[in-house]
Parts: C-alpha cells; structure tokens; sequence
C-alpha cells in the first residue's frame, strides 16, 4: 500500500479562506413563502447520544496572537493537552458570560 504525499501548503490561499470567516456572509433578501411552513420538530438524539443538529466541531480563527500562546502555556502548566484546556477556557467563560446575563 502506497502513502500519498501531501504538496506543501498555500499559505495565501489558507489565509484568503480564514479572511472569509471576518467578513460576513450576505443573506439574499427572503422570499415569501406560497404556503405555510410547518414548524420543525426538536432533534432527538443521536443513537450516540449526542444532539441532532448540533454539531461535533467549531473551527475557531484567533482574533490575537496571545491567545494561542497562552493557551499552550497553560495546558502545559495543568500537564494537559490544548484541546481540553480549550475546553475548560470556554466552559468557564460560559458559566461567566451566563451569570452577566442573568
């Protein structure tokens, strides 16, 4: 079995895709509808138990250059990996943005 190689990679054709999710999308004017729609259902759960509808991944673009970077220090402060910290960081900063609006 042969291992395919990757080329190198376009780091100005990753940046032009990244630059997309700072501008945002235009939404076409809505157009109305001839009948009336049904309204949806809740998702049921996955037979894994995870929502439908909900999806298992977010891909985040940093806003600042510190924040990776102090991202990796901690997770290797708390002798863990950047994914759970990530985590962490974001269930904390939740619960916070949660309890402002409360």
């Amino acid at each position: 079995m042969a291992i395919k190689k990757r080329g190198p990679i376009d780091q100005a054709r990753l940046e032009e895709f990244a630059a997309g999710a700072d501008t945002p999308a235009v939404q076409p004017a809505p157009v109305a509808s001839p009948r009336p729609v049904a309204p949806t259902p809740a998702a049921a759960p996955e037979a894994s138990g995870w929502p439908a509808g909900v999806p298992r991944t977010f891909l985040l673009r940093w806003n600042a250059p510190d924040m990776p970077q102090e991202l990796a220090e901690i997770a290797a402060l708390e002798d863990r990996s950047q994914h759970k910290i990530a985590l962490k960081a974001m269930r904390l900063g939740l619960e916070a943005l949660r309890t402002e609006h409360s």
